[in-house]
């Protein structure tokens, strides 16, 4: 316990670290406001705006032109059984230039919410990788080992504190981040019903759990490859060049070990995608579906098996490997 209070502080007082950790509240401050200006409420003068936008756009000559010829031919334009009258629904509204929409934390929670997760899972997992390429960049890890000899405790320790740290830091955030919401739209006068409710709850803290654990791998990843830029390096070849073998090769079903779905999948509790090198199943003249669905379960399966097995090789290979 001692170990692991020692490595949350250096894991807490490690410059990059703190970089990397401001930036996700900052980038998620950036995020958040944004998404409420985007949506605020429609003032008097944003309304009347909009009217002189309408009619400015009535007046113009080629919607009166559009207009003559609607009224010449108003079943052309409007449809079987118009008449010339019916034309006056072409006319410019104002709530045609008023392009912002309200403040849905349902909405939000596919949307802003899951990009506030994706930009924390990075930036954590971009942490713990420079939590343990520190120690081997500066050969720090050495002199660790004097002080505490067994191999295990030390990379059980450190896994922990990125483990604590990450998670720690990315709940607050999101925490803060549901809350303003929430806040704003009650102040609006936007309801948010209980199911909204519990859906956040568990869409934020399965993101929790993602950017935690991986902070963990590119934690042990790094205690592996002992090599910063060498990490990030493979992470990214994975994360890209992975996608785009996946789906480039004509094997049936192969988007069911795609990085991207499976997280889909455990962010969403579910996640259906396309998959061209499905069989068509035709539900109807002229229909192929090629959807495919993966479960929470499946999801949560091929990301715990990735951790496991790269955790499990770290760990060994760290305890039977020189330390220069």
């Amino acid at each position: 316990m001692k170990l692991l209070r020692v490595e949350l502080t250096r894991f807490r007082w490690r410059r990059a670290i703190v970089l990397m950790l401001v930036a996700g509240a900052l980038l998620t401050a950036v995020i958040g406001g944004t998404t409420l200006w985007e949506t605020r409420p429609v003032t008097a003068e944003d309304r009347a705006a909009a009217e002189a936008q309408a009619a400015a756009e009535a007046a113009s000559p080629q919607f009166e032109r559009e207009l003559a010829a609607c009224e010449r031919r108003p079943r052309r334009y409007m449809g079987p059984g118009a008449t010339a009258a019916d034309c006056e629904q072409m006319m410019p509204q104002a709530d045609w230039f008023l392009y912002r929409s309200e403040l849905s934390l349902a909405e939000e929670n596919r949307d802003s919410g899951i990009g506030v997760v994706f930009i924390l899972a990075a930036l954590m997992i971009i942490a713990g990788t420079t939590f343990a390429g520190a120690d081997w960049a500066s050969g720090s890890m050495s002199n660790q080992l004097l002080f505490e000899p067994r191999r295990a405790r030390i990379w059980l320790a450190k896994a922990g504190a990125v483990f604590v740290g990450a998670l720690g830091v990315s709940a607050v955030i999101l925490t803060a981040f549901w809350v303003t919401l929430y806040l704003v739209a009650e102040a609006r006068g936007i309801s948010t019903g209980a199911t909204v409710q519990e859906a956040i709850r568990w869409t934020a803290g399965r993101g929790v759990v993602l950017a935690a654990f991986g902070a963990v791998g590119g934690y042990a990843l790094t205690m592996l490859l002992r090599h910063t830029v060498g990490t990030l390096a493979v992470m990214f070849a994975y994360a890209v060049g992975g996608e785009i073998l996946i789906a480039s090769l004509p094997v049936e079903g192969i988007g069911r070990w795609s990085l991207g779905n499976n997280v889909f999948a455990w962010l969403f509790d579910g996640h259906e995608y396309y998959d061209p090198s499905l069989p068509c199943v035709n539900n109807g003249p002229e229909y192929c579906n090629q959807m495919a669905l993966i479960s929470l379960a499946d999801g949560a399966w091929y990301l715990g098996v990735m951790l496991l097995v790269l955790g499990g090789a770290s760990f060994l290979l760290f305890r039977r490997r020189d330390i220069p």
